[in-house]
């Protein structure tokens, strides 16, 4: 083997290991997150299909890597405040640590808390990435609704619903008004 074979090989088995860590990454990320869940939510089994799809789509947008995984931490950053706000809210009105489960009927300030946070996160992430290429935007709220449905998962499908149509509208209103912006 020549030299220029070898060292092309020795470039190309670096790059394959930087997208492999990264995507590891994402996973230990999302793990960190299933802990932080479970400590500061009731369990359900959403939470586990939402944790798997979560180191699902960290790790792929990590090993992607580009735009796409500079998106995927953002989105994680963006649902935070999904992820932690009804805690806090239950903590205020109830006096207790940790969110009920909500089966049998989610409160209504739980609910109004996950769709006006994560309309907002959508609102803000749309705003964020006008100037992103679209694999950023998109792994920024696709990330930032699964950090949120993990926070707020336990409110329901009505919850889980409002998160999503919050950060989408969100997002949308962010991208549309920035385009007015843009013509003006």
């Amino acid at each position: 083997m020549e030299r220029s074979d070898l060292a092309l090989r020795s470039v190309r088995r670096s790059y394959k290991r930087a997208h492999a860590v990264s995507a590891l990454r994402g996973i230990a990320l999302a793990g960190a997150f299933v802990v932080l869940s479970i400590g500061l939510h009731r369990v359900t089994g959403i939470t586990w299909i939402v944790a798997a799809l979560l180191a699902i789509a960290l790790a792929t947008l990590g090993w992607r890597g580009g735009s796409a995984r500079r998106g995927a931490l953002a989105g994680v950053l963006a649902g935070l405040p999904v992820f932690v706000t009804p805690t806090i809210v239950f903590a205020l009105t109830h006096g207790g640590i940790q969110c009920p489960d909500c089966e049998l009927g989610p409160t209504l300030l739980c609910l109004v808390t996950c769709f006006a946070t994560s309309s907002l996160v959508g609102l803000a992430i749309g705003f964020a990435t006008r100037h992103e290429p679209a694999r950023f935007s998109v792994g920024a709220l696709a990330t930032a609704v699964l950090v949120g449905l993990l926070g707020c998962s336990t409110t329901g499908l009505g919850g889980a619903v409002g998160i999503v149509i919050g950060m989408l509208a969100g997002g949308a209103t962010g991208w549309l008004v920035h385009g007015r912006e843009l013509r003006a």
